[in-house]
């Protein structure tokens, strides 16, 4: 098959690819490599139905995955390596090639995943142990397994993150195994070989080709504007990293991120302190900007997937037990159908969500801005909003996903609640309502000053631009400011119970940031005050009534 003489003398390893479906830094196929001593190494992604089956699991993350697994097939055959795939349960897949093969080493990496993969890997360990199989795990990024305290957790990321990268090397040119030479073979599926329909979307190639073109473009040119752009809708998709897809998949390790923005960090440095012409000091000053705002947010990265990490159970329930009962019992599909089709009334939510369902991708504040208004304006529950984002998230991370989801909804209790006014950021974020216009047609005639309030338009306005309010688009679907008020009105009451403050303080303590050397994470000021009130005076039977402490509001 490679063009070697084929001999069946030393067992084959087996490197078990999941989420990391790259070569450049993969430490579980360095390690494997490394210790074939003469054997031969191959890999092996498995098709789980339960994996591909989850409501979370949408055909463009099937589409993006097979494109990573394209290039990597190609990686793989140029270190004289082989990849296997089948379809069925992991454990049975890994006990078929284990008696197929003979292997008994296997690696892998850690995933932080969902509930169902987790269940999964420990399986897949069990199975291991049972059957005698030397299974080494390896961790890909700043995430800590069996974390004892978030104390110090910053300092171990950054040393994580400055760490070489993992070098892989090709096989010897020696004799291959004839036994994984011949191993069938799945093949790359594709989504509808797997039960999806095929749709039409405008999402991202994948592959660690594709990623490592992003990332160096990126640090070479988009980068400058990052910190000043990133909000927008209308200029985002250019000067965002769009490596959060990437990433998500592995394929490309964050540490490879980090120290790339590093290597930009040093040079911009030197050259803002040495530049004399004041254009290009201030361009400089703008790269340093920038980078240390792209820095802040791989913090976040993993910060967030440590949440998960720690307690699995956020997946699904409330992170902040005084939440229960919230909004669980008043869920309105009416509403949910309207949010989710981009039928709301409030023409940014709608084209966010329009735009999001054919691309895969939104930036941060457009994200942070549908789930606050499906959270607060429509007081609908967080996880089934959740599962839908899911679906249309490209670079759906369920660390990340349910702790953002729980954090813009003010169910982990720690947070200052962020209430987004979908008008005020429609006018701040696409003022000429370019974004807007591109994905809700119906509005394209609309003048300038109704674009962001089209409710407002008088009749005979209307008819001209050919758009009736109420049937070719819709009235909004609540009142706004009504909601916000009511919304206000549960938290206040919710946050001034003292237990429900108690238990705050120990979320806090438990998954609260801890600012970083640099001041890269900056800390919540309503986290911070819950983490010293636990760790201060936990006996004190003082209840403070003070607004602006009990309950933190920033209207956007």
């Amino acid at each position: 098959m490679y063009g070697l003489a084929v001999s069946q003398i030393v067992p084959p390893l087996c490197v078990w690819l999941k989420r990391d479906l790259r070569v450049v830094d993969h430490a579980a196929l360095s390690a494997a490599i490394e210790r074939a001593q003469g054997g031969d190494v191959f890999c092996v992604f498995v098709y789980e139905p339960e994996i591909f089956c989850q409501p979370e699991i949408h055909s463009r993350h099937l589409t993006f995955q097979r494109e990573c697994l394209i290039d990597l097939e190609k990686s793989l055959q140029q270190l004289r390596i082989r990849l296997i795939t089948r379809q069925g349960d992991a454990v049975t897949v890994l006990e078929q090639l284990r008696r197929e093969t003979g292997f008994s080493k296997l690696f892998a990496h850690e995933e932080t995943g969902t509930a169902i993969s987790y269940a999964r890997d420990q399986r897949v360990r069990h199975w291991a142990q049972t059957v005698g199989v030397q299974f080494e795990e390896f961790s890909q990024n700043g995430v800590v397994r069996r974390l004892n305290s978030r104390d110090g957790w910053n300092r171990y990321w950054e040393s994580k993150m400055n760490q070489p990268q993992t070098v892989v090397h090709p096989l010897p040119r020696h004799c291959v195994n004839k036994t994984v030479v011949q191993l069938p073979s799945a093949g790359l599926l594709q989504p509808i070989d797997l039960g999806y329909e095929k749709k039409q979307m405008d999402c991202q190639p994948g592959g660690e080709h594709n990623a490592g073109m992003i990332l160096q473009d990126f640090v070479d040119n988009r980068g400058q504007f990052y910190s000043g752009r990133i909000s927008s809708p209308v200029t985002a998709p250019k000067s965002c990293s769009r490596l959060s897809a990437h990433l998500a998949f592995g394929a490309i390790s964050i540490r490879r991120v980090w120290q790339a923005t590093e290597q930009k960090r040093s040079e911009v440095r030197g050259l803002a302190m040495t530049e004399t012409n004041q254009a290009a000091r201030k361009q400089f000053q703008r790269w340093q900007k920038s980078i240390q705002s792209m820095q802040s947010r791989l913090h976040w990265h993993c910060h967030f997937m440590q949440k998960l990490e720690d307690e699995p159970e956020i997946e699904y329930r409330n992170m902040w037990s005084a939440a229960d009962g919230l909004r669980e019992k008043e869920f309105s599909n009416e509403y949910f159908q309207a949010w989710k089709n981009g039928r709301t009334g409030y023409p940014l939510v709608d084209a966010c969500m329009r735009s999001l369902e054919v691309s895969g991708w939104l930036p941060f504040r457009m994200r942070a801005l549908v789930v606050s208004f499906a959270s607060y304006s429509l007081w609908l529950h967080w996880r089934p909003t959740g599962l839908h984002l899911a679906t249309c998230f490209l670079d759906f991370e369920p660390g990340i996903h349910w702790s953002q989801m729980q954090m813009q909804s003010g169910t982990t209790g720690i947070n200052t609640l962020r209430i987004y006014n979908p008008t005020k950021q429609a006018k701040e974020q696409d003022p000429q309502g370019h974004f807007i216009r591109k994905w809700l047609p119906e509005l394209m005639s609309v003048p300038d000053v109704f674009i962001h309030t089209p409710w407002m338009m008088p009749a005979h306005i209307q008819q001209s631009s050919g758009c009736e309010i109420g049937s070719v688009y819709p009235k909004p679907i609540v009142d706004h400011a009504l909601a916000l008020r009511q919304a206000k009105s549960r938290f206040t009451v919710l946050r001034q119970d003292k237990k429900a403050r108690d238990e705050a303080s120990a979320v806090a303590v438990r998954h609260g940031s801890r600012r970083d050397r640099r001041g890269a994470m900056r800390q919540d000021p309503e986290r911070k005050s819950l983490r010293k009130k636990a760790s201060v005076d936990q006996q004190s039977e003082t209840v403070c009534t003070e607004e602006q402490t009990v309950l933190p509001f920033i209207y956007e």
